[in-house]
């Protein structure tokens, strides 16, 4: 990998999901709750990021039944990470695609399917950044989805280093 590509890659090398145990469990009102999340993708997607959340795409997500209706228009632990996952996951997959990914299974948790997403982009992010061993194989559909967003924003911080290199 070229030293341009090395420097871009920088930030996403630092970067970390936030840990189920870092998102606030005392409601957010709609605003919080994107400061937060853009914040949180910040050294991901740059500046761009601050158009990937916005209230109406939270209120459309609601009226879709991808999250719960807040309660007194505060969003708890739960709707922050499905909310946290579906902004990664919009951006290589349909609405459609990321309600079956992120459809509870019995006996399957909000905290344990966060948990195996942060788990399975930490290790793409290492493996993309060079910094880890490979990566596991793909075994659902969230785990391509996963790797697609990993790549995605590697791709995007590869044609930022490449401006006016040619």
């Amino acid at each position: 990998m070229n030293s341009e590509i090395q420097g871009a890659l920088s930030a996403i090398r630092r970067y970390r999901p936030i840990q189920w145990e870092q998102i606030p469990d005392l409601g957010l009102y709609m605003d919080q709750v994107i400061t937060f999340i853009t914040r949180m993708y910040e050294p991901l997607y740059g500046e761009e990021i601050h158009g990937y959340l916005s209230p109406s795409m939270i209120n459309n997500y609601v009226k879709s039944k991808l999250i719960p209706r807040p309660t007194g228009k505060k969003y708890s632990r739960e709707q922050i990470a499905l909310l946290t996952m579906i902004v990664a996951l919009k951006q290589t997959s349909s609405m459609e695609d990321i309600r079956r990914m992120l459809s509870l299974k019995e006996s399957e948790t909000v905290e344990g399917l966060y948990e195996t997403f942060t788990q399975r982009f930490t290790a793409v992010i290492q493996s993309m950044c060079g910094d880890g061993s490979a990566i596991p194989a793909p075994q659902t559909a969230l785990d391509f989805a996963i790797l697609a967003c990993g790549y995605s924003a590697g791709c995007a911080a590869a044609l930022k280093s490449e401006v006016g290199v040619q």
